[in-house]
């Protein structure tokens, strides 16, 4: 006898997380490894930060603030916003689930692009709604022009992702506001940002601007990246008070930990420390992609914490990569085959990874001296 399940499930794709330190120290029989595959920051949380978590473990026999009013205060008050206009979420994925949930019916559409984070076509289909994926363009952005022309009645969402996952690669503020000059004015648009502190670009930020005066606009971000939080899951959304009301609907109470608001909070407080571990991860992508060009490595140009990599030599790289105790993400399940994202870690981490590249490729890694100079006011 069979379990009857909704024929929804079948629709929802998996998504497969990358493999763990552990599971390559194993597999290959390594006495030590690198992880540069998760686009997590390789920096642990500020000491203040764990301090606070540290305090805050004695009240885990209560609930948490179910409206997390003291972390929405302080993230409103840092962006000029009113409380009503802040939503968090357990990561950033919870938010992006929680607005299919609010949004997309049967018989609805989600307009995303492709390749891009891996959960959008799952957003649409627990909604029991259909995906429609949009290719990118030549240069690895979200093509809003072809998203634009794919949008019909049936669409309920759009989301745009810039910096992109996995190309890294940035839409302008303007590009922005021509499409959403361009579709209905009521049609909810969420821009996920989760990368967004990495973005050196003069026009970041405009998207919040934008969500200001733009009803059907939602900007989401986390504290998963830079303030080097992912083990924890806080994400939080930015827009009008009826797409925060309408999110706040369908999310379940209690849904950030206690010591999740806690530590965002915290991390806060000290926007100057978390700067300078940008600047380092900023520094770092220059550096590499200095490196790359200097081997004759293609890559797409990034505005996040990582570079989407496309060696001329592709067969069996990435197990290869693995094998010398380099873990990189495939691009094969990120819709990008034959490619490798690699996340930017510590200065150290980042020169394994050039020299285990170089020895796989069979080419000559790149000397100190015809690199970028690392900045010395960074960490």
């Amino acid at each position: 006898m069979s379990l009857i399940i909704s024929p929804r499930l079948a629709a929802i794709p998996h998504y497969e997380p990358g493999l763990t330190t552990a599971d390559v120290l194993e597999r290959y029989g390594l006495a030590t490894a690198i992880k540069l595959a998760s686009n997590e920051s390789p920096y642990p949380p500020l000491d203040a930060v764990q301090a606070v978590l540290a305090a805050g473990i004695a009240g885990l026999n209560r609930y948490p603030d179910g409206a997390a009013r003291a972390l929405r205060r302080e993230i409103a008050d840092l962006h000029g916003l009113d409380l009503s206009q802040v939503v968090i979420g357990n990561g950033s994925c919870e938010l992006l689930l929680l607005a299919g949930q609010a949004l997309l019916d049967p018989g609805t559409t989600l307009v995303h692009p492709v390749p891009s984070f891996g959960l959008y076509p799952h957003v649409a289909a627990a909604a029991g709604a259909e995906a429609i994926g949009v290719p990118l363009d030549a240069e690895g952005r979200n093509d809003l022009a072809a998203m634009a022309a794919a949008i019909d009645e049936r669409t309920r969402l759009v989301i745009v992702c810039s910096p992109n996952n996995p190309t890294g690669a940035y839409v302008s503020a303007a590009r922005i506001e021509e499409f959403l000059d361009a579709i209905p004015e009521d049609l909810p648009v969420l821009i996920d940002e989760a990368y967004y502190d990495f973005v050196t670009e003069a026009d970041r930020g405009r998207a919040l601007s934008q969500a200001r005066t733009r009803p059907n606009l939602m900007v989401l971000r986390t504290f998963s990246k830079a303030h080097g939080l992912c083990g924890l899951r806080v994400g939080y959304a930015m827009g009008s008070p009826d797409w925060a009301a309408a999110l706040d609907r369908v999310r379940q109470p209690f849904n950030a930990s206690s010591l999740a608001q806690a530590a965002a909070l915290e991390s806060l407080r000290h926007t100057a420390a978390i700067d300078r571990r940008v600047q380092e991860t900023i520094s770092e992508r220059t550096r590499i992609a200095a490196a790359l060009t200097q081997m004759g490595v293609r890559f797409t140009p990034s505005q996040a914490n990582f570079i989407l990599v496309a060696p001329d030599t592709r067969d069996g790289i990435h197990e290869r990569l693995l094998a010398a105790g380099v873990i990189v993400r495939d691009g094969a399940a990120l819709g990008c085959p034959g490619q490798l994202r690699i996340s930017l870690g510590t200065p150290t981490e980042n020169d394994a990874f050039l020299a285990a590249l170089a020895a796989v490729l069979g080419r000559a890694a790149p000397t100190a001296s015809e690199l970028p100079t690392k900045d010395s006011s960074q960490p």
